[in-house]
């Protein structure tokens, strides 16, 4: 987890560098200093045990049942196969094909003073970006090839790049609805990331069928399969595949009700709406802010089972009206026909066998008139045929009136509004506001059951909730820190050996300056076996920070160089080239500050920073290309016009 925001990483790079360079770098003469023996993994209590999973009668919900890929369905069920092939599911992230995509453009964002330019280079296809300057030079920053397509295209095709083992978001995103390439969600800032918004697993989730982390950083894709396939409603297929290939194997067994059911593969059909809802919510259940059950790695919720058995989503509440991307499930809850009709589901509308999506408008409210009236009578609207023909675009249709679609979170994409009554167009046009304002209470409400965890695991992801709620939001309710520390600290009473706890309690410690606390806690995350990278960073960011405050500077250099091989931050590769620069480890210094102008280019603060460097290493033509382009470019790297 970057604890940095992003659109503060330039600023703090042109500020923490002259910072650093006034630290000592004096260490013991045994290396440590005594806050190291103050707290080990060998002085906490033997680990609590993670929270029992959730049962289910489908056998597959078992966490050592294999997953085969869809091509292995096709077989047997190769009607549903091919319908699932032309929707969206099966699109949902594919290779980059050139000849298949949009046309070659050019634009400029103003608020960033940046170019961006879309073109073909031989067989592929490549997102560039320059920087413009007050006096209208353009100066050339990145050009990536795309490799990954996200997104069927219906309303967006934004694209991943891969550099350093990671894949990256580009800046730039292809709008359906306006025809149109325009700057990609999360990029439309005066100060933003350039090519450095990271997929991370949780992404990758909603866009991939199955993701392998792969540690540090960097993913495989099993069965070749990139897209929304089968297994990812069904649950894996192994044990199903071997019980209708082996002649001894027994299949068929028995669940409520007068069909037999094939207990080796989830059915949907044959769950309660919970839990097949739960297999929607997958994707279409984002909150605020995600936590992920202890025990739990992302992308282990398995179908048949609830959600909260992986993942609790928390929304932050008392933020008014909105309208978000992925936001169906809130909307769907608060519709009287949902709360009044427990028959009506995501499945109701939704055939996932079928995009049944026609092109044109009249054909889609015609057949979404069809779905309304499997309850609703034909008599049934407050409104006469006639007064529905002069109002409505398109005659007698429900949706338009009761569903109308609306701008989201994300600009130049409008969805359907999943909260079935009547939307006035001023309504519609609020809900479509995701801003929070100051009125929000900042409390953090889940949706989801979760009596059968523990009052010290509800602290724990309530705590870890408004932790991370902090870092999304640092700007906005300064008690999420304090909320997160004391949710936290009365967690810790119950649950030992949790290292995503220690690390959140050492960064907040970091926070509330309170240094030696800090320290305990990240030494204790880094001396502790099995902690996934994305856990370790945190701590190795926190004693990294600890270190440097301290002037021990040597010990905090094998430290960030870890932390280099974790995540793609510039921030880390600037501290890293300022304590080899202060130890004196000259070609290691110019090196980090190089790799900093790779993942961060334009920044004249680096290149300011290579001079000196350059001139005590004897070479002067670099120097005076780093000089030229310090005085040429902002401090930051990202003024503009």
């Amino acid at each position: 987890m970057v604890r940095i925001s992003s659109n503060r990483i330039a600023l703090l790079l042109a500020i923490a560098l002259p910072l650093c360079w006034g630290c000592g770098d004096e260490p013991g003469a045994d290396g440590k200093t005594p806050a190291d023996t103050t707290a080990t993994a060998a002085t906490a209590a033997a680990a609590t045990p993670v929270p029992p999973r959730a049962e289910s009668k489908f056998q597959n919900a078992a966490v050592d049942v294999d997953y085969v890929g869809s091509q292995r369905c096709v077989t047997c069920h190769a009607d549903q196969h091919a319908t699932w092939k032309t929707s969206s599911h099966a699109k949902s992230m594919t290779r980059v094909t050139s000849a298949d995509e949009p046309p070659d453009a050019k634009f400029e964002h103003r608020k960033s003073g940046r170019v961006y330019e879309v073109a073909r280079v031989e067989s592929s296809l490549h997102h560039r970006e320059s920087m413009v300057l007050k006096d209208g030079t353009v100066v050339p920053l990145s050009d990536h090839p795309l490799e990954y397509l996200v997104g069927s295209g219906r309303f967006s095709r934004t694209y991943l790049v891969e550099l350093d083992g990671s894949l990256i978001e580009s800046p730039i995103t292809w709008y359906a609805q306006r025809q149109a390439w325009d700057m990609s969600p999360g990029y439309d800032h005066s100060i933003h990331h350039s090519f450095r918004r990271r997929a991370t697993h949780s992404c990758l989730l909603c866009h991939a069928g199955l993701v392998e982390p792969v540690e540090p950083r960097g993913f495989t894709f099993p069965h070749n399969e990139l897209s929304i396939g089968c297994e990812r409603c069904h649950g894996p297929g192994s044990q199903h595949v071997a019980g209708h290939t082996e002649p001894t194997a027994e299949p068929t067994a028995e669940l409520p009700g007068d069909r037999p059911a094939d207990l080796t593969i989830v059915n949907p059909s044959r769950l309660d709406r919970p839990l097949a809802e739960a297999i929607c919510q997958q994707c279409h259940l984002q909150g605020d802010v995600k936590v992920t059950v202890r025990g739990r790695r992302p992308g282990d919720f398995r179908p048949g089972l609830p959600l909260s058995d992986e993942r609790i989503e928390f929304r932050l509440v008392g933020s008014g009206p909105e309208m978000t991307v992925v936001g169906h499930v809130d909307q769907l809850r608060e519709s009287r026909c949902y709360q009044q009709d427990n028959r009506l589901s995501c499945v109701t509308c939704h055939d996932p066998h079928d995009p049944h999506r026609p092109q044109d408008a009249i054909t889609r409210a015609r057949y979404a008139k069809t779905r309304c009236l499997q309850c609703h009578g034909a008599d049934d609207c407050g409104e006469t045929p006639a007064a529905r023909a002069a109002t409505r675009h398109l005659a007698d249709s429900c949706a338009e009136c009761h569903m109308p679609e609306v701008d989201t979170d994300i600009p130049h994409i409008a969805f359907t509004h999943h909260r079935i009554a009547v939307h006035e167009s001023s309504t519609a046009k609020k809900s479509g506001d995701s801003k929070i304002g100051p009125a929000a209470d900042g409390e953090l409400k889940t949706i989801q059951d979760l009596s059968r965890f523990s009052s010290a695991e509800r602290d724990r992801m309530l705590g870890l909730g408004y932790y991370r709620l902090h870092f999304q939001r640092p700007w906005q309710h300064a008690q999420f820190l304090d909320r997160a520390e004391g949710l936290l600290r009365r967690a810790a009473r119950e649950i030992h050996g949790d290292s995503v706890l220690d690390a959140a309690r050492a960064e907040i410690a970091w926070e509330a300056k309170q240094v030696a606390a800090a320290d305990r806690g990240a030494s204790q995350v880094l001396d502790a076996e099995h902690v996934d990278a994305a856990t370790r960073a945190v701590a190795l960011h926190v004693k990294v920070q600890v270190l440097m405050q301290r002037g021990e500077l040597a010990r905090a250099i094998p430290l960030l160089e870890e932390l280099t091989t974790t995540r793609r931050d510039p921030l880390d590769w600037a501290l890293l080239g300022h304590c080899r620069s202060r130890t004196g480890k000259l070609p290691e210094a110019i090196a980090a500050f190089e790799k900093v102008l790779t993942i961060a280019p334009g920044q004249g603060s680096i290149h300011r920073a290579l001079v000196p460097l350059y001139e005590r290493a004897g070479d002067s033509d670099q120097a005076k290309t780093h000089r030229a382009k310090a005085r040429q470019l902002p401090p930051n790297g990202f003024g503009g016009r």
